[in-house]
């Protein structure tokens, strides 16, 4: 279940992230690199748990 939940923030993040890609032209925006860092943190996290679920076959 938190796998379906980081799958779907990280979604959104990413949607967000390119919705305000295309009305800046400034990348390092501090709103675009707050939300970058955002989904880095997500997606590490994701992965993480991926990799406990594999490894031990526990139900996340």
């Amino acid at each position: 279940m938190l796998l379906k939940r980081l799958e779907h923030e990280i979604n959104n993040l990413r949607m967000v992230l390119y919705d305000l890609g295309k009305e800046v032209d400034d990348y390092s925006s501090g709103k675009i690199l707050l939300l970058s860092k955002r989904l880095d943190e997500k997606i590490i996290l994701y992965q993480k748990l991926k990799d406990c679920k594999r490894n031990h076959g526990s139900p996340i």
